[in-house]
Protein backbone atom coordinates (compact mmCIF):
# COMPACT_ATOMS: atom_id res chain seq x y z
CA UNK A 1 0.00 0.00 0.00
CA UNK A 2 1.45 3.30 -1.14
CA UNK A 3 2.05 6.72 1.90
CA UNK A 4 0.32 9.09 0.29
CA UNK A 5 2.67 12.23 1.70
CA UNK A 6 1.13 15.53 1.98
CA UNK A 7 3.50 18.85 1.62
CA UNK A 8 2.36 21.94 4.15
CA UNK A 9 2.97 25.05 3.09
CA UNK A 10 5.70 26.66 5.16
CA UNK A 11 4.67 28.86 8.05
CA UNK A 12 5.05 32.59 6.86
CA UNK A 13 5.32 35.68 9.53
CA UNK A 14 1.72 36.40 11.84
CA UNK A 15 0.79 40.45 11.09
CA UNK A 16 1.58 41.02 14.81
CA UNK A 17 5.28 40.19 13.92
CA UNK A 18 5.03 41.52 10.81
CA UNK A 19 3.98 44.59 12.74
CA UNK A 20 6.63 44.47 15.09
CA UNK A 21 8.86 44.58 12.34
CA UNK A 22 7.50 47.23 10.87
CA UNK A 23 7.81 49.18 14.00
CA UNK A 24 11.83 48.32 14.99
CA UNK A 25 12.24 49.44 11.29
CA UNK A 26 9.98 52.80 12.15
CA UNK A 27 12.58 53.23 15.32
CA UNK A 28 15.59 52.98 13.91
CA UNK A 29 14.79 55.60 11.30
CA UNK A 30 13.29 58.12 13.55
CA UNK A 31 16.89 57.44 15.73
CA UNK A 32 18.86 58.05 12.36
CA UNK A 33 17.48 60.55 10.90
CA UNK A 34 18.09 63.43 13.12
CA UNK A 35 21.70 62.04 12.94
CA UNK A 36 21.97 62.42 9.01
CA UNK A 37 19.45 65.75 9.29
CA UNK A 38 22.26 67.62 11.48
CA UNK A 39 25.54 65.62 9.34
CA UNK A 40 23.53 67.13 6.12
CA UNK A 41 23.52 70.85 7.82
CA UNK A 42 27.05 70.99 8.75
CA UNK A 43 28.17 69.92 5.68
CA UNK A 44 26.09 72.37 3.89
CA UNK A 45 27.42 74.91 5.61
CA UNK A 46 31.10 73.52 5.68
CA UNK A 47 30.45 73.99 1.40
CA UNK A 48 29.16 77.31 1.78
CA UNK A 49 32.06 78.62 3.97
CA UNK A 50 34.50 76.77 1.24
CA UNK A 51 32.97 78.92 -1.15
CA UNK A 52 33.20 82.11 0.91
CA UNK A 53 36.77 81.39 1.26
CA UNK A 54 37.87 80.64 -2.28
CA UNK A 55 35.19 83.96 -3.15
CA UNK A 56 37.53 86.07 -0.48
CA UNK A 57 40.80 84.76 -2.51
CA UNK A 58 39.59 85.92 -5.80
CA UNK A 59 38.98 89.59 -4.40
CA UNK A 60 42.25 89.26 -3.20
CA UNK A 61 44.03 88.72 -6.80
CA UNK A 62 41.38 91.28 -8.09
CA UNK A 63 43.11 93.58 -5.70
CA UNK A 64 46.39 92.48 -6.43
CA UNK A 65 45.21 92.98 -10.02
CA UNK A 66 43.86 96.71 -9.57
CA UNK A 67 46.70 98.25 -7.09
CA UNK A 68 44.89 97.16 -3.87
CA UNK A 69 41.18 98.60 -5.06
CA UNK A 70 39.22 96.12 -3.32
CA UNK A 71 36.23 94.15 -6.30
CA UNK A 72 33.36 97.39 -6.69
CA UNK A 73 30.08 96.03 -5.68
CA UNK A 74 29.01 97.35 -9.28
CA UNK A 75 30.56 99.31 -12.29
CA UNK A 76 28.69 101.64 -15.42
CA UNK A 77 30.10 98.97 -17.91
CA UNK A 78 27.23 96.69 -19.34
CA UNK A 79 24.02 96.67 -21.70
CA UNK A 80 22.52 99.87 -22.84
CA UNK A 81 19.52 100.42 -20.06
CA UNK A 82 20.83 98.52 -16.90
CA UNK A 83 22.45 100.01 -13.88
CA UNK A 84 25.82 97.69 -14.63
CA UNK A 85 28.12 95.19 -14.18
CA UNK A 86 27.83 93.46 -10.60
CA UNK A 87 30.86 92.04 -8.58
CA UNK A 88 30.33 88.54 -9.07
CA UNK A 89 30.98 89.28 -12.73
CA UNK A 90 33.98 90.99 -12.08
CA UNK A 91 35.35 87.72 -9.72
CA UNK A 92 34.64 85.29 -12.11
CA UNK A 93 37.65 85.37 -14.42
CA UNK A 94 39.95 84.76 -11.09
CA UNK A 95 37.85 81.07 -10.41
CA UNK A 96 35.96 80.79 -13.11
CA UNK A 97 33.42 78.72 -11.03
CA UNK A 98 30.02 80.00 -11.51
CA UNK A 99 28.69 77.43 -8.58
CA UNK A 100 30.94 78.71 -6.42
CA UNK A 101 28.38 81.83 -5.88
CA UNK A 102 25.50 79.40 -4.56
CA UNK A 103 25.19 78.30 -0.70
CA UNK A 104 23.95 74.39 -1.04
CA UNK A 105 21.30 75.51 1.46
CA UNK A 106 19.95 78.32 0.10
CA UNK A 107 17.09 77.61 -2.23
CA UNK A 108 16.14 81.21 -3.26
CA UNK A 109 19.65 81.98 -5.03
CA UNK A 110 18.76 85.07 -7.92
CA UNK A 111 20.51 87.87 -10.01
CA UNK A 112 20.44 90.77 -8.81
CA UNK A 113 17.26 93.14 -10.68
CA UNK A 114 18.23 95.65 -13.58
CA UNK A 115 22.11 94.38 -13.98
CA UNK A 116 24.68 92.32 -15.41
CA UNK A 117 24.77 89.46 -12.78
CA UNK A 118 24.91 86.18 -11.98
CA UNK A 119 22.60 83.74 -9.63
CA UNK A 120 24.08 84.20 -6.27
CA UNK A 121 23.40 83.29 -2.86
CA UNK A 122 26.36 85.90 -1.35
CA UNK A 123 26.16 89.59 -0.99
CA UNK A 124 29.04 92.34 -1.14
CA UNK A 125 30.28 95.37 1.53
CA UNK A 126 28.38 97.96 -0.18
CA UNK A 127 30.22 100.33 2.64
CA UNK A 128 33.01 98.94 1.37
CA UNK A 129 32.71 98.85 -2.17
CA UNK A 130 29.80 101.44 -3.47
CA UNK A 131 30.81 104.22 -1.40
CA UNK A 132 28.54 106.97 -1.58
CA UNK A 133 26.06 104.65 -3.66
CA UNK A 134 28.55 105.33 -6.75
CA UNK A 135 29.59 102.44 -9.12
CA UNK A 136 32.71 101.93 -9.28
CA UNK A 137 33.72 103.56 -5.84
CA UNK A 138 35.57 100.79 -3.78
CA UNK A 139 37.97 101.31 -0.96
CA UNK A 140 41.83 101.00 -1.20
CA UNK A 141 42.94 97.83 0.89
CA UNK A 142 45.33 100.49 2.88
CA UNK A 143 42.31 102.39 3.94
CA UNK A 144 40.81 98.80 6.20
CA UNK A 145 43.52 99.02 9.68
CA UNK A 146 41.79 95.41 10.51
CA UNK A 147 40.91 93.45 7.45
CA UNK A 148 40.64 90.40 9.08
CA UNK A 149 37.24 92.12 10.78
CA UNK A 150 36.02 93.79 7.64
CA UNK A 151 33.35 91.79 6.54
CA UNK A 152 33.52 91.41 2.73
CA UNK A 153 31.36 89.32 1.71
CA UNK A 154 27.72 87.88 3.64
CA UNK A 155 25.12 85.07 2.96
CA UNK A 156 22.46 87.55 1.16
CA UNK A 157 18.69 86.84 0.68
CA UNK A 158 18.32 85.79 -2.50
CA UNK A 159 14.18 86.67 -2.65
CA UNK A 160 15.37 90.67 -2.15
CA UNK A 161 17.14 90.03 -6.11
CA UNK A 162 19.88 92.75 -4.45
CA UNK A 163 23.75 92.35 -5.27
CA UNK A 164 24.83 93.38 -1.65
CA UNK A 165 24.10 95.60 1.65
CA UNK A 166 25.21 98.68 3.68
CA UNK A 167 24.89 98.55 7.07
CA UNK A 168 24.60 101.98 7.22
CA UNK A 169 21.42 101.82 5.30
CA UNK A 170 19.83 98.64 5.40
CA UNK A 171 21.51 97.02 8.76
CA UNK A 172 21.48 93.52 9.12
CA UNK A 173 17.59 92.98 7.15
CA UNK A 174 19.60 91.49 3.79
CA UNK A 175 21.55 89.40 5.63
CA UNK A 176 19.89 85.34 5.47
CA UNK A 177 20.32 82.98 8.30
CA UNK A 178 20.83 79.66 6.92
CA UNK A 179 23.03 77.63 9.24
CA UNK A 180 22.12 76.99 12.66
CA UNK A 181 21.02 80.54 13.31
CA UNK A 182 23.96 81.88 11.81
CA UNK A 183 25.92 82.28 8.44
CA UNK A 184 29.22 82.55 6.85
CA UNK A 185 31.41 85.72 6.49
CA UNK A 186 34.18 86.10 4.67
CA UNK A 187 36.67 89.00 5.64
CA UNK A 188 38.96 91.56 3.36
CA UNK A 189 42.09 89.11 4.66
CA UNK A 190 40.78 86.15 2.66
CA UNK A 191 39.27 84.10 5.84
CA UNK A 192 35.99 83.05 6.08
CA UNK A 193 34.35 82.21 9.32
CA UNK A 194 30.55 81.24 10.78
CA UNK A 195 29.04 84.08 13.42
CA UNK A 196 25.48 85.00 14.13
CA UNK A 197 24.54 87.79 12.35
CA UNK A 198 24.32 90.23 15.84
CA UNK A 199 28.31 89.19 16.46
CA UNK A 200 28.82 90.88 14.07
CA UNK A 201 27.84 94.33 15.22
CA UNK A 202 28.54 93.53 18.37
CA UNK A 203 31.18 94.09 20.87
CA UNK A 204 32.57 95.32 17.65
CA UNK A 205 30.83 96.70 13.80
CA UNK A 206 32.80 94.21 11.39
CA UNK A 207 30.88 95.74 8.98
CA UNK A 208 32.19 99.53 8.91
CA UNK A 209 35.79 100.54 8.39
CA UNK A 210 38.39 99.92 11.16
Amino acid sequence: MARVIVSRPAAGFSLIEMLVVVAIIGLLAAMIYPVYEVANKRAESTSCGMNMRHLAQAALLYAADYDGLLVPARISVGPVGSFGTTWDVLLLPYHRCPQMYLCPADQMASPASGCVCLKHSYGINLDLTMIGGYNGSACHESHISDPSRTILLFEIKGSLRQFGASYTYHGLTRVDVRHNMGSQYSYVDGHARWSRPQDTVSPCNLWLLQ
